[in-house]
């Protein structure tokens, strides 16, 4: 099996399109869309990766011919044990709709904009990253990391340009859960060129400190840290850098809202009501810092029994619901308890790398749903509409978080 004859048998699929799939090709041709064929060099040709060019195929579009190509190089390739089908766009999208000001350069303000906040002038941008997201919970064991790994692999397959950041220094999960054994590397400008993993550029503290050492260190370390991730490392051009933080509201999370023009933020909770209490004070400390937030992630929302088929709310039902109507922020989406995630992030194969998989739907339409939400909030900064982000209410967090 060479990378030859499977890319002819991609050529040849041409005949076995359903005229509702050629109705989806819009203006680029079957052979056109056609990209990369490459194996993984650790699983050999057990893991064979294929890449499609996404331009003018909708989500929906895309799953189809995901579902389409993957039934049938399976039919043709038995003994090839996975499939990873690979969206980009041939021509990307801006992923902001205003141009970010150079390093140290001043930009006027649009009419009609909004005043700028009183920490962008300290802000410095990240060369070649047009918009940057932040993963964000205000305590542990929620799953944030899962929903930062996810998030970026569904922007990836939506053909978008992405890195992603372990910001989280004392416990970083990242490479494990991307399954990325190789190290960084440095460049000829002396910049830390990070691995990649189907495309998407990973930087982790977990890649300079062993799986049983402990870092303690105190803020000023920690932030010195952080700053080099954000400019000594040669991240190329990006549409988005995701940056899983930290839990809480510390040092990690001050040094990023600091030091970058973020543009939005991701609260990732469960429905119970302690996660809750503290998912409120992040979304706080990212208003009182005008940093907006793009919405609420609801992971562990419900629990599929496998045995019986019934469906329960494990950690309780309607918390962000219950945030998001107090707060008008939106909820992104909902992640259910589910133990094939857990297998995945342990296994360094993410569920939003596996085509059809009923997860990477849900993780794609959150994806969805935050390239929507910075576009909404951008437009309303350029026609100097109220933030919908939300503003900070005196209301007993415990109390509006509980499900009556």
């Amino acid at each position: 099996m060479t990378i030859e004859e499977i890319r002819a048998r991609l050529v040849g699929l041409s005949c076995s399109l359903t005229p509702h799939l050629r109705g989806l090709l819009g203006e680029l041709s079957w052979d056109e869309r056609i990209g990369s064929v490459t194996f993984d060099p650790a699983a050999g040709t057990e893991r064979i990766t294929l890449e499609f060019i996404s331009d003018g195929l909708n989500l929906a579009a895309k799953t189809e011919f995901e579902e389409f190509v993957t039934s049938e190089m399976r039919s043709r390739y038995p003994d090839v044990a996975k499939w990873i089908i690979y969206m980009r766009r041939k021509n990307p999208q801006p992923a902001t709709a205003q141009q970010r000001p150079q390093s140290g350069a001043t930009a006027a303000p649009s009419a009609g904009a909004r005043p700028a906040s009183k920490l962008a002038g300290t802000r410095k941008a990240i060369d070649g990253v047009k918009s940057i997201i932040a993963v964000a919970s205000g305590k542990g064991g929620v799953g944030k990391s899962t929903v930062s790994v996810n998030l970026a692999v569904s922007l990836a397959n939506q053909g978008y340009r992405v890195g992603l950041l372990d910001a989280d220094i004392y416990g970083p999960s990242i490479p494990m859960m991307l399954g990325i054994e190789s190290e960084p590397s440095v460049n000829e400008r002396n910049k830390i060129v990070p691995p990649e993993r189907d495309g998407i550029k990973v930087m982790s503290f977990g890649f300079f400190a062993g799986e049983d050492s402990a870092v303690i260190w105190r803020g000023p370390m920690i932030m010195k840290a952080l700053q080099q991730f954000f400019y000594d490392v040669d991240w190329g051009e990006l549409d988005y850098l995701v940056i899983d933080l930290p839990p809480g509201t510390g040092d990690a999370q001050l040094t990023l809202v600091q030091s970058l023009p973020v543009d939005g933020a991701v609260i990732v909770t469960t429905p119970q009501n302690v996660a809750l209490l503290d998912a409120v004070k992040g979304i706080v400390m990212f208003q009182k810092t005008e940093l907006p937030v793009l919405g609420i992630v609801e992971n562990m929302s419900t629990y599929h029994c496998p045995a019986c088929g019934s469906e329960s709310h494990v950690f309780g039902q309607g918390g962000a619901d219950a945030v998001s109507a107090k707060y008008s922020i939106p909820v992104l989406g909902y992640v259910p308890l589910n133990g094939q995630i857990r297998e995945a992030g342990d296994s360094g194969n993410p569920l939003s790398m596996v085509s059809g998989h009923p997860v990477r739907v849900r993780f794609a339409e959150i994806a969805s749903k935050v390239t929507e939400r910075l576009q909404q909030l951008r437009q309303q900064n350029l026609s100097g509409l109220p933030n919908v982000s939300g503003a900070p209410q005196k209301i007993s967090p415990l109390v509006a978080a509980r499900s009556e």
